[in-house]
């Protein structure tokens, strides 16, 4: 009798761990819903005025939100000098085809990848990003890219949490260089 218990606890013990391992989503603990208030930011943070209000979903930010049209957030331009660029960070980054210079979105493919955006959704490698930035509800309806993009060594892919307002991100501009990067946004100053 006990060996038939310990076969069906090997058996059921195989079964959870095959059901654990074919998870169909990747997931991102470590980012931070939203950016920090900075009050008395020194003078190695650059302040960067928003043009386009791709970043501006509804994170739980009080009035006035860091990311609405003409505010004001804290890059560190040195950032990537010292530290790798990882999934989940906004950053700022080279506009490709556009009078703007710069503009603001966060990374979510990482070189190697394969990205695709669908209904709203990000999938990396086929999986789905599940995160609270991997999902944008208000684009739910749309498909924004008809096919995955592969993303080579050294590329990265940008995406604004408001899928349809992210006019200089990947979805339009494909995959962005690490050197079109410029820096992170790390917080920014309350001036209620």
């Amino acid at each position: 009798m006990r060996t038939r218990w310990k076969v069906m606890f090997v058996v059921f013990s195989g079964v959870i761990m095959i059901m654990g391992g074919c998870s169909k989503s990747i997931t991102d603990t470590a980012t931070e819903k939203r950016i920090e208030i900075i009050q008395n930011p020194d003078s190695s943070l650059t302040k960067v005025k928003v043009e386009t209000d791709g970043m501006l979903s509804e994170l739980g930010y009080t009035h006035p939100h860091p990311f609405a049209l003409n505010n004001e957030v804290l890059v560190d331009l040195n950032y990537y000098k010292e530290n790798q660029i990882s999934r989940g960070d906004i950053a700022l980054f080279q506009v490709k085809k556009d009078k703007q210079a710069t503009d603001i979105a966060r990374v979510v493919g990482l070189p190697g990848e394969s990205v695709q955006v669908k209904k709203g959704l990000v999938y990396i490698n086929g999986n789905k990003l599940d995160t609270f930035y991997g999902s944008d509800p208000s684009s739910d309806k749309n498909d924004s890219m008809n096919k995955p993009l592969q993303l080579k060594e050294n590329e990265y892919f940008i995406l604004a949490d408001v899928r349809w307002r992210g006019f200089h991100d990947s979805q339009s501009a494909g995959a962005f260089a690490e050197e079109e990067i410029v820096g992170k946004v790390v917080g920014y100053e309350n001036r209620r």
